[in-house]
């Protein structure tokens, strides 16, 4: 086995695990930041205009989220069409052998719950923010502000979308 080969597999490993533990941290930041500015809003008739800014806030923190699931896709494509590839045709296993990252992309091991949790909790800060906004009593650019909220929803699941770019996860 190539010393070289090995140093970068251990190298990817660390940075795969780094970014699954800052999108993790992001995450649970992302529920409780909306959240308290949520509860902070709540009972306030005059500030109702201002559920958009968890609702925004909640679309933008998707963006990091899935930039870092990018991210994480991104090194376990390279980790199993490059590396471990070359660390069974080095001899290391034998030809039979399933990588972990060949084993991660049967359809019985993955899980999306966690990002369909994470779109979830955006679209009902979203609706939430849309109801505030759909209330007769608010000024003129409120349909504005409501198109602005579905464009940038939209953008989101595009955003959710976008891994599924480097193959099948």
């Amino acid at each position: 086995m190539s010393k070289r080969t090995w140093d970068l597999f251990v190298e990817l490993r660390k940075e795969l695990v780094e970014s699954q533990r800052i999108r993790s941290q992001i995450l649970g930041f992302k529920i409780t930041f909306v959240s308290a500015f949520v509860a902070l809003l709540e009972g306030s008739d005059s500030a109702k205009i201002l559920f958009v800014i968890p609702a925004f806030a909640s679309i933008c923190f998707d963006y990091i989220i899935h930039s870092y699931s990018f991210s994480i896709k991104r090194i376990g494509g390279y980790i199993r069409n490059h590396i471990e590839k070359q660390l069974i045709k080095d001899g290391e296993f034998d030809q039979d052998f399933v990588s972990w990252q060949c084993y991660l992309q049967n359809p019985e091991t993955k899980q999306n719950l966690v990002l369909y949790g994470n779109f979830g909790f955006t679209l009902l800060v979203s609706i939430v923010a849309g109801y505030a906004l759909w209330s007769p009593f608010l000024p003129v650019f409120t349909p504005m502000l409501i198109a602005a909220l579905v464009i940038a929803l939209f953008a989101d699941i595009y955003a959710y979308l976008s891994p599924r770019k480097l193959g099948e996860w």
